[in-house]
Order: structure tokens, then sequence, then C-alpha cells
């Protein structure tokens, strides 16, 4: 029997080596087949799936302190994000801020605090007077105002989000724009309704006096709490934000839906809530509690008349498992709300120029526009200064105090997607023949309002690689950024096939 058995286990194992071994040289020929032949990329306009809405970028922060850029180097700026010589982003994230640089800031030089409007001695205890706009003093933001006029002069501009880090300061338990402690639901809940006007009467200020200037048809959401999940508090905390546990944070909203709907009423505007900025949508080995959160909201009627749920990337940065499973769990029990990507960057120290780093970006937003179905799109920090991975445009100084104005591969590879991807293109089938993606290329596919075609093709090889693809076109426009070439174009009738070059990403308009 002993002998039988060993036997047995004998012919098992060869029987595993040897799949194994099939398996490796499978895979091997397949790797070494996809990375020298011909591919096929695949268009199907029959099968649509989100309608996209656009791109943008956050004014936080960065934007205080511009007025330190004379007239040209601000209109420099503008353009390089919302122009149509530059990214052509069509969604502004106006940062309303708690007024921590009134109590101190976040230290000296810092920028992470924030000015308000509201006139802080005009309260005396009573939360009533954040409803009244004679109360506020509308010149002490005059800076990043400024900067959104000059932005929304640029003429590409569909909506703006009006987003919160923290409440007014006046408004917490502790009086800063920070938790005494880590984990603290720093709002007081007599403040919920404060908080709510505060919120309305400095938006409203917005709309009325800047944004219907140049488009009263701009769509305006205001988003009041931005990462509810995380800890914001405690001696480390180094800029404005505020936590939320899942019944607080219900409780807050439901406040604020109604004060929304009741102003909305009798004013005649119509400004949209916008839940919850979602700090990390990871569902897997995560702390983020998204359906403790997700669940707690559902429990309130007016979560039936919000369609879109708002997350930030972090975290799940270019997995395309981690945007599956957050799309599948949505799609199953929250099939009614679509998903939009307020906030992402690379949270590391050192800002990497090359094209290493701008296929890693280009991948990050390619994978939330087909795995997660992302209707709409946004980097973090639209302006940035020093060495950190958050900004799409670097403002630094010269020692002799001038002003540099850089833009680097994230830069290009994020204007590969925004400025071909109008809002309204409808994303399309794309199927690619390399299905195990072994030779480094994938795609994404947006049939435009004008009935043209962006493919968007990344290649994070370093072998180019010659495609076909299979549609109704005749003609191409090839928009190209890789190490060499920053949105180099030209145009061609189409031929039977295409060229990608080693790590680049390549847009193709077909018409």
């Amino acid at each position: 029997m002993q002998a039988v058995t060993k036997k047995r286990l004998i012919i098992s194992l060869i029987a595993i080596a040897s799949v194994i071994v099939f398996v490796g040289v499978f895979l091997g020929v397949y790797a070494l087949a996809v990375a020298f032949c011909e591919t096929t990329i695949t268009l199907d306009t029959t099968k649509k799936y989100q309608t996209f809405e656009g791109f943008g970028a956050s004014s936080a922060w960065i934007y205080q302190d511009m007025d330190r850029l004379d007239a040209s180097e601000q209109d420099e700026v503008s353009e390089l994000l919302y122009g149509d010589s530059g990214l052509m982003l069509n969604t502004f994230r106006y940062n309303i801020g708690g007024g921590s640089n009134e109590i101190g800031g976040y230290g000296e030089g810092s920028l992470n605090g924030t000015n308000s409007y509201f006139i802080a001695e005009r309260f005396t205890g009573d939360y009533s007077v954040f409803a009244d706009e004679s109360n506020y003093d509308f010149t002490k933001c005059a800076v990043v105002d400024s900067m959104f006029e000059q932005a929304l002069a640029k003429g590409n501009i569909e909506s703006v989000v009006f987003f919160a880090n923290s409440p007014h300061y006046l408004m917490t338990k502790n009086g800063k724009t920070h938790g005494e402690v880590e984990y603290d639901n720093n709002l007081k809940e007599e403040a919920y309704g404060a908080f709510s006007d505060y919120l309305l009467v400095s938006v409203n200020y917005l709309y009325e006096n800047i944004i219907c200037k140049y488009d009263p048809d701009i769509k305006v959401y205001i988003s009041p709490v931005n990462e509810p999940q995380w800890k914001w508090g405690g001696a480390s905390a180094s800029q404005e934000g505020c936590h939320y546990d899942p019944e607080p944070l219900g409780k807050f909203y439901d406040v604020f839906y109604d004060r929304l709907t009741e102003y909305n009423a009798e004013n005649g505007t119509d400004y949209i809530m916008d839940i919850f900025e979602c700090g990390k949508y990871q569902m897997i080995f995560s702390s983020a509690n998204v359906k403790e959160y997700m669940n707690e909201l559902s429990k309130y009627d007016w979560f039936e008349n919000v369609d879109n749920i708002s997350v930030h990337s972090y975290g799940a940065d270019n997995s395309k498992f981690d945007k599956s499973v957050f799309f599948d769990y949505m799609s199953k029990d929250f099939a009614d709300k679509t998903i939009s990507v307020t906030e992402y960057c690379v949270l590391e120290f050192g800002v990497d120029k090359t094209m290493d780093m701008g296929v890693y970006n280009a991948q990050t937003i390619l994978r939330d526009l087909k795995y997660l179905n992302a209707v709409s799109w946004s980097w973090w920090l639209g302006v940035s200064q020093g060495d950190y991975e958050d900004g799409l445009v670097y403002w630094n100084t010269t020692e002799d105090g001038g002003n540099v104005i850089n833009k680097y591969k994230r830069y290009y590879v994020l204007g590969q997607f925004s400025r071909y991807i109008p809002s309204g293109s409808v994303r399309i089938e794309a199927g690619y023949s390399d299905f195990m993606s072994f030779n480094g290329v994938e795609c994404v596919a947006f049939q435009r309002p004008d009935g043209s075609i962006a493919l968007v093709v990344i290649n994070d090889s370093g072998l180019s690689h010659d495609i076909k693809i299979k549609g109704d076109f005749d003609n191409v426009t090839q928009i190209v950024t890789d190490e060499n070439v920053n949105w180099d174009s030209k145009e061609f009738a189409y031929s039977g096939k295409v060229s990608v070059s080693p790590m680049s990403v390549t847009t193709f308009i077909l018409s």
C-alpha cells in the first residue's frame, strides 16, 4: 500500500509539473508572439457604456498666493489648465475654506490654511448669522476669485464643484479646522444648519457675481465633506480636514439636503449636492470602510435623488483589480448611481518628470474610465509648489525672486485625454486582441458628440507596436506624447495599421 501511495504521489507531481511547464511554455510563446506581431483593436459603437462629463483640477491652497505672479504669468497658468492651447479642463474645483488662516493657519510659510468670507466678529453664539450675507466680506478671497474668473474667461468650463475640507472653525468642537484628536467628529451637531448656510451663501455669491458673468448655465455642485474616513486630527494635522463617522455624516447630509432644496426653491437656483468624496474606494484590505458609509447614507430618502457618488483614486492608483471590485459592488448594490473620480495625485515626495510617471498616471486615468466607468475625472492640485507629486503645473521661484512655470509629462498625458474627449462623449467597446496585455498596450475609446472616435492607447513597453484598428473610419489624426515629444500631431489617411512608440500615450481621432 505504501508503494502504491508513493507511486500515485510521484505521478501526481509529474502531472502538476507537466502542467506548469506547459503553461509556462504557452505563456512564453504567447508573450513572444504578441511582443513582435501586429495586434488588433476592434471598435464597436453598438456597445456603449458611460457618458462622459469632463476633466478637472482643484484650486486649493496655492491659488491664494498667486498675486505674487504678474498678470501675464497668471494668464499663462490659466491658459495651461483651462485654455484651448492647454489642457482644456472643463471642471473647476473651488475650495471653500474653513478660515484657518484667521487662527494661525498651518505653520509659517504653509499655504494649506484658507481664508473665509465670513466676518468672525459677527458671531456671538447665534448660528443664524451665517445665513445673512451681510455678515460676509466678499473681498477676503480676492486672489482666488481673480484666478477663478480668469479660468472661466477661457470659455471651456462647464461645471464648478465647490468643496470644503472642513467646516468654518467657529462651528467645530475645538475651534480649529481639524480635530483635537484623530478620528474626532469635529463638526458640532447644532452647527449642521449653520455650515449648510455658510456654504450656500458663499456659493451663491460666487455664482451670481462671477459665474453668471460668463455662463449662467454652468452646472454648480456643492460638496460639503471631503474624505470623511480619514483621521484629520491630532498634533500631526497639517491641513484643514474633518472626520465624520457614517452616522454623523448621514445626519449632516440630511440637514444639508433639506437646506439646499429649500434654498433652490426660494432663490430659483439649481445647485446640486455632491457626495461623498470617498478618500479611497478600495474594497479589499482597506481601512476606508466604503460599505459602512454607503449603507448608512442609503438609509435616507434623499439618497434616491443623488445620481452620482464621488470618489478619490488614492490607494487604488492604476490597479485594475481595485477598480473592478468597486464597480462590481456599485453595480450590484447601487446600480442607479454613476461614479466620478474627483481627486487623485501620486502621494510621494520628489517630482518625477519622466515618461515613466507619465505612463503611470495615464494608466490610472484610463483604468478609472474603463474599469470604474467614471463619468468625470479630476486631478488634485492644478498648481503646486515644491517637490511633491501633487501638481499639474508647477510654480517655483528662482534665487533672484523670479517666477518659473513648469509642466512635466503627467501634464501632457492628461492632455491626451482632456483635449480630445469632450463632455457628451460616450465610451464604446474597444477590444484588444492581446487579451492578456503581454505587449504592454491597452486602450479606451469614446464616440464624440460629432460622431468621430477618440481612441487613447498606452504602450508601457520598451518596444514600438503596429496595431490594426477595425472600425468604420477613413481618416486619422494621431497625437503622441512619449519621452521625446509632447502632443506631437499629424493627420493621414488610414492605410490598415498605425504604430505606437515605446513608453507612450497616443490619441487617435478616427473620422
